[in-house]
């Protein structure tokens, strides 16, 4: 290489990538071709599920006893079941509730306190906002030197799973938070 040019070998080696014997790519997916980028999920808190049997479906495959996240859509028409960043399951949600009438009965305490109450609830403000500036500052050093920011708060998170003899299918229970979603799994 003189003064700065590419030799010919070297630019044509572009040209000759795809007809190489050993592509970059083994399996011709590139990582933001897989399903956990085209199926995403909104975080990384997602329940558990442990399925103890295999579960077999109409084309003869099926899915392995093991212990796979539980994920709802964005659109909350399926639940997505995942092993290790790898979709491996789509099931349609046949039922879905938000548990609104809590989420309103705590809205609603916080507006109908008395005098001792907003008190009370004014000196729960302070000290939250005090946890949350020690909370930044927590997180700035964290940042500073790169480890993983501790979860937050706490959110109730559930899965279960079921077998219904008498339609001859699984039950599939998921929960976080407010909302709570069934879906099945036909044998």
């Amino acid at each position: 290489m003189l003064d700065g040019l590419i030799t010919p070998i070297l630019r044509d080696i572009d040209y000759l990538a795809p007809s190489a014997p050993y592509p970059a790519i083994p399996s011709g997916i590139t990582i933001h071709e897989s399903s956990i980028y085209r199926y995403s999920i909104p975080t990384d808190e997602q329940p558990v599920l442990l399925i103890k049997d295999y579960i077999p479906d109409y084309n003869g495959n099926f899915i392995k006893p093991g212990y796979y996240q539980l994920a709802l859509s964005d659109d909350r028409e399926f639940l997505y079941l995942i092993e290790s960043k790898n979709l491996i399951a789509v099931i349609p949600v046949f039922k879905l509730e938000e548990n609104e009438s809590e989420l309103e009965n705590y809205m609603n305490s916080k507006n109908e306190l008395s005098r001792t109450e907003k008190r009370k609830l004014k000196k729960r403000e302070q000290k939250k906002k005090q946890k949350d500036k020690i909370r930044q500052i927590i997180e700035t050093k964290y940042a500073k030197t790169g480890a993983t920011v501790p979860p937050k708060d706490y959110i109730h998170l559930e899965a279960n799973i079921d077998y219904i003899k008498e339609g001859r299918y699984y039950l599939i229970r998921y929960e976080k938070g407010f909302i709570r979603a069934w879906g099945a799994v036909k044998i």
